[in-house]
């Protein structure tokens, strides 16, 4: 049964994944029902799979019982969610789970300790989900306070820079009463915040075009090269190229000028070569990238071994813990897509990076349904930073770019990383229930004298997407539930 283990894994995988996207063409909330409700069924029996195989595999019985409390867990949260906000994407909730469930059992074969470390921090990070989609409600209490998040998150870049301790190369740890974590991960969040609601502050915006005052542009152009520049002082130069490219893409959609992404690129290009020049390890990461088996007992080795795991790996993979990832240092963290592509195998992989994909489809697919600036650019710049980290991550365990230190996003082991993606997901759940929540139009009236009058409609959205004669009947079912 476990030499068979790893084709049932894939099927299970492969057919999860199927259903991410065969749930876009239904209209019928019934329907979309059954898919979801199959999703779970396959995520369960993947993880139950996985852990089986592994405890017959390494002989720890201890395994079972955290199997089963990654269960309850899953279980739980979905329950929960589900009560609490019906409303909400119930796709992405399924996606969360599947992507920890893989993460889980990857961690359970490589190493037991973070696979409870893990755990736990899922147990806090799913907590702080279930309670954020309801704080969003109350968005209009940090709307036009958005200079307290810009300030907020450069002052604790400033502390990192100041007493930050250096890893593989880069000042991004901060360790506080023995707990160490990335402080970059959380500024993410207070950086999207500030730049949401700097470029839609209407005191800041031309009555006659309708587009953000120059003045205004040019603050938040230099506020957030300020968050850039801090970070490449730290060499933390994956950090700051997702903050820059999140900015440049929540600019255009405020915008709407192609020439923000043309000046991007290009400033985004001259940034590379900067940093090639000014940092070592940069060009050792080059070098690798170049020819990793040009210097294979040196700066190349982890690319190497990448590429041994992802080649040995074929369609099906080896079978859980009969492969070699270990072999790759940091495994757990940066390379974790090559441990999934080595043991579970490419079928696997390429469905990680599919479900990926559909977290990404939905982000933007509710971003473009909500029609008030604020809370749309807030979900542009949160698709836009967790696509671009698992290009990242991905790109550069694959050899497509150079590495940069970047976890695979509810994958990899990491607290920071889960905590804040979990949080960043919680906030596209509450942007969404909160778009077209009367308390939240209400709120903005009494709070600030104003009322969006183009604030989001789910009548005006389905009028809009779909013709008279249905539009009785998908009123009530979205298809982007």
């Amino acid at each position: 049964m476990a030499g068979l283990s790893k084709y049932f894994i894939a099927i299970f995988i492969v057919f999860y994944t199927f259903h991410c996207f065969a749930v876009f063409s239904y209209r019928n909330d019934e329907e979309r029902r059954v898919f979801y409700l199959f999703q779970n069924v396959l995520m369960v029996l993947t993880h139950v799979m996985g852990f089986y195989v592994l405890c017959v595999r390494k002989e720890d019985s201890s395994l079972i019982f955290l199997c089963a409390f990654e269960e309850l867990l899953f279980f739980a949260f979905i329950i929960l969610f589900r009560v609490l906000y019906p409303e909400a994407s119930r796709l992405i909730t399924n996606n969360i789970c599947m992507l920890l469930a893989i993460g889980f059992i990857m961690l359970a074969r490589l190493s037991y300790a973070r696979a409870i470390r893990q755990f736990v921090i899922a147990v806090i990070a799913m907590t702080a989900a279930l309670i954020i989609p309801w704080l969003m409600q109350k968005i209009y209490l940090v709307r036009y306070r958005y200079w307290i998040a810009g300030i907020a998150g450069l002052a604790v870049l400033l502390f990192m820079m100041t007493i930050g301790t250096v890893t593989n190369g880069s000042k991004i740890t901060l360790t506080i009463a023995g707990v160490s974590f990335l402080p970059s991960e959380f500024v993410k969040l207070l950086f999207i915040f500030f730049v949401a609601g700097m470029l839609t502050d209407e005191e800041h915006i031309d009555p006659d075009t309708g587009r953000v005052e120059t003045p205004q542009l040019l603050a938040s152009m230099m506020i957030a090269a300020a968050h850039v520049g801090i970070l490449a002082m730290c060499k933390d130069l994956g950090s700051a190229l997702i903050f820059f490219v999140v900015y440049m893409f929540m600019l255009y959609a405020a915008t709407r000028m192609p020439i923000v992404l043309i000046g991007g690129t290009a400033g985004m290009a001259a940034a590379s070569a900067a940093g090639y020049r000014l940092f070592a390890h940069v060009r050792n990461r080059v070098r690798a990238w170049r020819d990793p088996f040009g210097d294979i007992e040196g700066s190349g080795y982890q690319m190497a071994q990448s590429l041994f795991a992802i080649g040995t790996g074929s369609w099906f993979g080896l079978g859980l813990a009969a492969g070699s990832p270990q072999s790759i240092p940091e495994v757990t963290k940066d390379f974790m897509f090559a441990a999934v592509s080595e043991e579970m195998g490419a079928l696997a992989a390429l469905c990680l990076i599919l479900i990926s994909l559909s977290n990404f489809l939905m982000f933007m697919n509710i971003s473009m349904s909500i029609r008030d600036m604020y809370l749309r650019l807030m979900a542009v710049g949160l698709a836009v930073k967790y696509g671009f980290q698992v290009i990242l991550t991905i790109g550069g365990v694959i050899k497509f770019i150079p590495l940069t230190g970047i976890t695979l996003p509810l994958v990899s082991y990491g607290g920071s990383s889960v905590l804040v993606t979990m949080m960043g997901f919680a906030i596209i759940q509450g942007l969404y229930i909160a778009a077209g929540s009367a308390e939240v139009s209400e709120s903005y009236e009494n709070e600030y004298g104003y009322h969006d009058e183009d604030a989001y409609d789910e009548d005006a959205y389905d009028e809009d997407a779909y013709d008279e004669e249905d539009n009785e009947e998908d009123v009530d079912d979205p298809p982007y539930r």
